[in-house]
């Protein structure tokens, strides 16, 4: 099975006003020949994808079009507190 998180969190990165350099986070995992290598992890999870990353790329990774095609794919509820969460909760306050 594939995880994926049921909704975007309030920090996601892909959220129209993140103050991150999406395409800059994208390029880590882009395939050069097109597409992308794997997923972005949610940084409330420890392995579930990212619910931005998934609505905008699901069909652009070999697991993504696998996981859907078989039924495969499970949505979860995982938010857990990480290092990476507090600090993208910082940046969307302006904290340093």
């Amino acid at each position: 099975m594939l995880r994926v998180q049921r909704k975007a969190c309030a920090t996601c990165v892909y959220r129209d006003d993140s103050p991150l350099n999406v395409q800059a986070l994208e390029a880590r995992v882009r395939d050069p020949h097109g597409g992308f290598t794997g997923y972005r992890v949610c940084h409330h999870s420890k392995d579930a994808c990212c619910r931005g990353f998934w609505n905008r790329h699901k069909w652009e990774f070999q697991l993504g079009q696998i996981a859907q095609r078989l039924k495969m794919v499970e949505y979860v509820d995982d938010h857990v507190v990480t290092p990476v969460s507090k600090d993208v909760a910082k940046m969307f306050k302006g904290e340093k």
